[in-house]
């Protein structure tokens, strides 16, 4: 059996449904995924493989998703299974923030309200203008978890009872880990929005009332202007935030001017796209729960 990954996630995902399969991940090395450039090789692969696992028609992985059109193979398609009302809108300007909010929970609420209406005028609604950083949520993992059981046991039916079997036991670990996650961040915080270097973060923060402003969107194109920096740097000093999250490479120059020039420590965080391949042995639920670890300290949670 062979399957092909976009993206970690989903690698690690049909590793735990068909730990028997040879899973290519397409953005090996820890390879940027974003609009990654595949090879013919990989192209070909897709096309031929037993089961492809992707995020879907979200404009992500522009060359992926056209590879996926001449899949042979099952195919998985993690926002379908998700279903529209579980995806997050991409923000087009991850620095717009409602001035005359209420109070801190108003102000979330009119934000995302924004965004919803500012990414369906942009990209026309529908699964245009998606988050895609749908892992850092065990629930949508978890349903992705079933339809990978079915795709390969569609693909090799003598051992669908093995698949499935191996997808309930993923599904609960992963209601496990959500139940960490709302340990870690939904209880008493003294802050509600962390400063982020990259808009990756949605689905991990926002079923915990928990938000992120963050210094790159979540296509990871352009930092924020000197001026919005300077706004951060006031926002941090005025709220008392005492760290600014950081990504090894998104948006990390401007996350390193701002606590620099905030006075304030750098956390560590990772979006998981891609992982070296010592955190792919640590796996995607303590990875998720390291990331979530480093926004309680952020956000100062009790």
């Amino acid at each position: 059996m062979h399957a092909v990954a976009a993206v970690y996630p989903l690698a690690w995902l049909a590793e735990q449904v068909a730990p028997e399969a040879e899973v290519e991940l397409l953005n090996q090395g820890s390879q940027e995924a974003h609009d990654i450039q595949i090879t013919p090789q990989q192209r070909a692969a897709v096309q031929t493989a037993d089961v492809v696992l992707y995020l879907g028609e979200i404009d992500y992985q522009p060359q992926v998703e056209e590879a996926v059109a001449a899949a042979e193979g099952q195919v998985v398609s993690a926002a379908e299974v998700a279903g529209e009302d579980a995806l997050l809108p991409a923000s087009a300007d991850p620095h717009a923030h409602e001035e005359e909010a209420g109070t801190e929970g108003e102000h979330g609420h009119e934000e995302e309200s924004a965004t919803e209406e500012h990414a369906e005028d942009e990209q026309g609604g529908g699964e245009a203008g998606v988050d895609p950083h749908m892992w850092f949520d065990p629930a949508i993992m978890a349903d992705a978890a079933d339809e990978v059981a079915e795709a390969f046991a569609a693909a090799d039916p003598d051992s669908a009872e093995t698949y499935r079997d191996n997808a309930a036991e993923v599904r609960e670990d992963l209601t496990t880990l959500e139940e960490d996650l709302e340990a870690t961040l939904g209880g008493q915080c003294r802050l509600d929005e962390a400063i982020v270097s990259h808009a990756a973060y949605g689905y991990l923060l926002q079923p915990h009332g928990k938000s992120q402003h963050a210094l790159t969107n979540v296509g990871a194109e352009g930092d924020a202007p000197a001026a919005e920096l300077g706004e951060i740097v006031g926002e941090i000093r005025a709220e008392g935030i005492t760290h600014v999250l950081a990504e090894p490479v998104e948006g990390r120059d401007a996350a390193e001017t701002v606590a620099r020039e905030a006075g304030v420590e750098l956390l560590e965080i990772v979006p998981l796209d891609a992982v070296t391949d010592e955190q792919a042995a640590t796996g995607l639920p303590d990875l998720v729960r390291e990331q979530a670890d480093a926004f309680a300290t952020a956000l100062d949670c009790a």
